[in-house]
């Protein structure tokens, strides 16, 4: 373990590595200020703290500002200062984070893999996508799908046991911000062992690669804030990209602890407003138009446009045609005039629901989040896409407190109840055919 001078030598080299720091001669005094407090708290803790060296490292690196502090004393969001609050915020994460990686560092010092490994968890990189042609030909193949619960939960154990054996902090947060900036990223370097190291033992009795598993870690704990933002988070989001808003998702993932895809789609909501749904009536003629407009943009024939992912560039063209943001008609294109060009025999939605239900319960999935819609949808009548049966389905579901989280054969039975007990009204699908005249018309079936 590094004495106390050698420890302040080594943050200061790290800090002066960032990228993002602001140089000393243009900080502002509030800034200044902030920054005396921390380092004169750390330099108080160096000299009290005697005990335990792991232990010295992690209580020093322990966040002096709550979130809820970060603008608390800010009316005026243009004040310099707020963006400077930030940056000292987001300056003790990644403190927090680089002293949690040296522990690693220290704990796993000679440590090396004594459990055996399936053939695709013996990969040295961490965020490289483990590439075999053969693995569906293989005896033993990994899988390739989204990580269930079941797999989230044993990797959740794998880590309180981890923890306890090593006997560290229960910040795994901190591994899945943790980013190689300003050391060596050769696969043997310490750093880069400790992390291999800790992503191999949690996936211990997953068929999943290293990669896949290191994946899950960075989104499910580096992003593991969810739902609605709150005032303070969008008063930060403003001031972030006022001030560097070429960087702003980058820093505002760190600092808000969320995924930089929903960042992204905050931020242009903010600042672009959401998509405005104008109504429409969809006529018969209506949906004619639109198909064809879709085939000739696309320059495929219908049947092709069945499995077909349709070009950006392409909705970009319907929406000046049907002066619609392009977001909503797809919505109507995946949801319902693609089902119903589409599927070619009679379809009484509930019957539909009813065999999804009984799908769902005879599966191995645990929570509705589980469900892999792409999947089960091969299940059923060809042209049928997976929106539509999640739509027609959480429908039923919707109203059950907690049903994203509540075991799935608890939802799944009271959506069968519901479906005999409640007045759920019957209707069949309204498919349609193309006339020979060209225009589509109610199919009619004996």
């Amino acid at each position: 373990m590094e004495s106390s001078d050698e420890e302040s030598t080594i943050r200061k080299k790290r800090r002066a590595s960032e990228d993002s720091e602001v140089q000393d001669e243009h900080d502002t005094p509030v800034k200044k200020k902030l920054k005396t407090e921390i380092n004169t708290t750390t330099e108080d803790n160096m000299d009290s703290d005697s005990s335990s060296d792991f232990e010295r490292p992690m209580e020093r690196a322990e966040r002096q500002m709550e979130f809820g502090d970060i603008l608390k004393d800010f009316d005026d969001l243009n004040e310099p200062a707020c963006m400077d609050r930030i940056l000292m915020y987001l300056e003790e994460i990644k403190d927090e984070d680089y002293f949690f990686m040296e522990l690693l560092v220290d704990k796993l010092k000679g440590e090396t893999i004594t459990w055996e490994q399936p053939w695709y968890q013996q990969s040295k990189s961490l965020s490289r996508p483990f590439k075999n042609d053969k693995n569906e030909s293989h005896t033993e193949p990994y899988r390739t799908d989204t990580i269930c619960k079941a797999e989230s939960d044993l990797i959740e154990d794998n880590w309180h046991e981890f923890k306890k054996l090593y006997e560290v902090p229960d910040k795994l947060i901190c591994l899945a911000r943790w980013r190689n900036k300003d050391k060596s990223r050769l696969p043997n370097t310490p750093e880069e062992q400790a992390r291999r190291f800790v992503v191999a033992f949690l996936a211990r009795g997953l068929k999943r690669t290293i990669y896949q598993v290191f994946r899950h870690i960075v989104t499910h704990y580096g992003g593991a804030v969810k739902g609605p933002y709150s005032s303070d988070e969008e008063k930060i989001m403003k001031v972030c990209f006022k001030h560097h808003p070429n960087h702003a998702v980058t820093l505002l993932s760190m600092v808000l602890s969320r995924e930089p895809r929903g960042i992204y789609k905050r931020l242009q909501q903010m600042f672009s407003g959401k998509p405005e749904k104008k109504k429409i009536k969809w006529t018969l003629s209506l949906a004619t138009r639109f198909v064809k407009l879709l085939l000739k943009y696309t320059k495929l024939p219908l049947e092709e446009l069945k499995y077909r992912k349709i070009d950006k560039d392409v909705w970009l063209k319907l929406e000046k045609k049907f002066d619609q943001h392009y977001v909503h008609l797809q919505t109507f294109w995946y949801q319902s005039l693609h089902v119903q060009v589409f599927v070619q025999e009679p379809l009484k939605i509930n019957k539909l629901r009813k065999r999804v239900f009984k799908s769902l319960l005879a599966s191995s999935y645990q929570v509705w989040t589980d469900i892999r819609w792409k999947d089960l949808v091969k299940e059923f009548p060809d042209g049928i896409t997976h929106k539509f049966l999640y739509g027609i389905c959480r429908s039923v579901v919707c109203r059950i407190p907690g049903y994203l989280k509540k075991p799935l054969p608890e939802v799944v039975e009271y959506a069968i109840d519901r479906l005999k007990n409640h007045s759920f009204r019957k209707r069949r699908l309204k498919t349609l055919q193309f006339d020979e005249n060209g225009e589509l018309e109610i199919a009619r079936y004996e």
